[in-house]
C-alpha cells in the first residue's frame, strides 16, 4: 500500500495501482470540468486529469506546496477510461500491511463509501481507499 496525507489524516491504496508518483506541475484549466477536478498536466506525452482527493471527499481544497505530490495511476492496471493522477497534501511511504488485516471494514461505511477498511499502524489509523469504487465515482462525472 502507498500512504499518503489529507487533511491530517493517513490514506493509501495498493501501490499495484500506481504508476509514478510526481510533484505538481502547471496545471491546465479544463472548462465546465467537475468540482474536483483542479486541471490536467501533460506528463511524457499524455493528458493527466488532476483530481483533487480531498475535495472529492468533501475536504477542503489541497493548496499546492513543497510536500503535495500527483500519484498517477496506471491505467492497464486499474482499467480506467483515461489517464488519472490524485492530488495529495503528502506522499508518507510504502506500507506493508498483513493481508488479514485488509479485511476489517470501517464502523460507518455510509459515512465514508470509498473506504473498504481501517488499519491501526503502530497508533497511525491508515484509512484504506477502494480504489475501484472511487473510480467509478469519477468515471460516472464523465460519462
Amino acid at each position: 500500500m502507498i500512504s499518503f496525507d489529507l487533511e491530517k489524516e493517513l490514506f493509501g491504496f495498493e501501490i499495484r495501482y500506481i504508476n509514478q508518483v510526481i510533484e505538481p506541475q502547471k496545471l491546465f484549466f479544463v472548462p465546465r470540468a467537475p468540482f474536483f477536478l483542479r486541471g490536467a498536466l501533460n506528463h511524457r506525452g499524455k493528458v493527466i486529469a488532476v483530481i483533487d482527493l480531498a475535495q472529492f471527499f468533501g475536504m477542503k481544497a489541497k493548496v499546492i506546496d513543497q510536500e503535495t505530490r500527483v500519484i498517477i495511476l496506471d491505467p492497464a492496471e486499474c482499467g480506467a477510461e483515461f489517464h488519472i493522477g490524485f492530488l495529495v497534501e503528502r506522499v508518507q511511504r510504502i506500507e506493508t500491511i498483513p493481508a488479514q488485516r485488509l479485511a476489517q471494514k470501517p464502523e460507518s461505511e455510509g459515512n465514508k463509501p470509498y473506504i473498504s477498511g481501517v488499519v491501526n499502524l503502530g497508533g497511525r489509523l491508515f484509512n484504506i481507499i477502494n480504489l475501484e469504487k472511487l473510480l467509478q465515482e469519477i468515471e460516472s462525472y464523465f460519462g
